[in-house]
Order: structure tokens, then C-alpha cells, then sequence
């Protein structure tokens, strides 16, 4: 590890207790600790298989994603819906792909596998999000940009762990620049016009709802995941009605 990654992490040590006492810093290293520990149990795995597609570990840090991924935990509802309910014939859209899991599994499914967009706003993890999708012999269309309105970039600090990453928060990494985009922009430049929509967008999705039910109407299902502890509850509520309204054939709506 690098003097600055060290520098890093004790500043970041620093400021929990500073910020939410010891014996709070005490417990997050316990479950840290008991998460590296259950990793460690289940032997040195270097890949897991997912729905039949193949996901190696070794750039991938001890942390709860990981062992989400031992356990064939990691993102099951969205595969399970993506399993049920996409249909082969429709190009997709995901907003918010990380390492590539439902991405990967998704573009299986379709009939024209390059009808496929994946966008991702965090830079760090694209290198793992093209190398799954090689690995995989996948042929989805990869997007580093961020869905965001009235800018035309977004500036904000990554997870580490790449899981959870919201415009919303710091997550503790330097902070990163991207390009926004929107969804009916993607649209456009693809010439998608019926389409599936997966997003999992930890939070935006309230904007999402709110700014573009033109395009939302013109998708034939939308799995959505929504984040509630990220967006106020009647916002939450607000979203899925205006969702319903907008035309969508099918809604499968997923609680983080």
C-alpha cells in the first residue's frame, strides 16, 4: 500500500472518531473485521459464477461486496427480475452498471446483444465493468458518464468498494469529473424507441422520474430500484406514482 492510501485512511480513521466517537469507529472495524473474516472462510475463491456468467475476485477488495458475491447474494433481485422479465427483442438501457454483474447476465438474454447500453458514472470501476463484460464475451455498449440535469458535469467522491456510489455522498475517495447525460439523450443517440430500462441509480432515480416521464413512457418495463434512506419518503411515493402514470407497461419496483 502506497504512503498516500495509508495517509488516506488514517485521516479517514480520524474523522469517524472525531466525528461519531470510538466506540462507533469501534464497531464499523469489528464488522469489518467479521466481514474479512467470512471472506476468509469460504476459502481463496478467484471466481464466482453468477447465472452462468463468470465474475473473478482478485481486484476486487475484502468487503461486504465480496462476500455478497461468495454467497450469490450480490444483486439477486435485480438478475432474478432481469431472468423473468426482459424480453429478448428489446434493446435495454442500464443506468448504473458497477462491475457489470446484471449487466453481464442481462445481455445473455438479448437477441441483439450490442442493443445494449450500460451507463456508469464512476470512473474507478470501469477497467473491472470492461473486463467482465470480455471475460463474459458480452457486446453491451459502456457509457462513463453520470445522469444529471442542469450541468454538464458532475464532480463527486467514489466507494472504495464501488458498491453504493451516490452523487449524494461522500464515499471517501478523491473526488472524480465525469460528463452528465440523461436518459433521453441516450435514447436518441442509440435510436432506441421501445426498450427495457434497469436503473439502480442510488437515489437519482427521484431526478430520473421527475425530469424525463416523456422518455420513461417509451419503455416496455422498468426495473427500478429505489433508495428511500437516500430520497425523502413522499419523494419515493411521488416517484412511482408519476411512473405509473407515465405510460410504462410494467413496473418492477425493487426496495434497497
Amino acid at each position: 500500500m502506497s504512503g498516500g492510501a495509508v495517509t488516506r485512511r488514517l485521516l479517514k480513521a480520524s474523522r469517524l472518531v472525531r466525528n461519531k466517537g470510538i466506540c462507533a469507529f469501534g464497531e464499523i472495524v469489528y464488522r469489518r473485521l467479521e466481514v474479512e473474516l467470512n471472506i476468509l472462510a469460504r476459502g481463496r475463491n478467484k471466481v464466482v459464477l453468477l447465472d452462468g456468467c463468470r465474475f473473478p475476485l482478485r481486484e476486487l477488495p475484502n468487503l461486504p461486496m465480496k462476500l455478497e458475491l461468495l454467497t450469490g447474494a450480490y444483486e439477486q433481485p435485480e438478475r432474478s427480475a432481469a431472468l423473468r422479465y426482459i424480453r429478448p427483442e428489446w434493446p435495454v438501457v442500464e443506468l448504473g452498471g458497477c462491475f457489470g454483474v446484471v449487466a453481464c447476465v442481462t445481455n445473455k438474454l438479448l437477441r441483439n446483444p450490442e442493443a445494449h447500453v450500460v451507463v456508469e458514472a464512476n470512473p474507478l470501476v470501469i477497467p473491472l465493468l470492461i473486463s467482465n463484460r470480455n471475460i463474459n464475451h458480452c457486446s453491451f455498449k459502456i457509457v462513463n458518464r453520470a445522469l444529471a440535469y442542469d450541468a454538464d458535469t458532475v464532480t463527486f467522491c467514489p466507494e472504495r468498494d464501488f458498491w453504493g456510489n451516490s452523487l449524494y455522498h461522500n464515499g471517501g475517495q478523491p473526488p472524480v469529473t465525469v460528463p452528465a447525460t440523461q436518459l433521453g439523450q441516450i435514447l436518441r443517440e442509440e435510436g432506441f424507441e421501445k426498450f427495457s430500462l434497469i436503473c439502480d441509480i442510488e437515489g437519482q432515480e427521484y431526478e430520473l422520474v421527475m425530469r424525463e416521464l416523456d422518455a420513461l413512457g417509451k419503455a416496455e418495463l422498468i426495473i427500478l430500484e429505489v433508495h428511500p434512506h437516500v430520497i425523502r419518503e413522499e419523494q419515493f411515493t411521488r416517484s412511482c406514482r408519476s411512473l405509473l402514470r407515465g405510460g410504462s407497461r410494467r413496473l418492477i419496483g425493487l426496495h434497497k
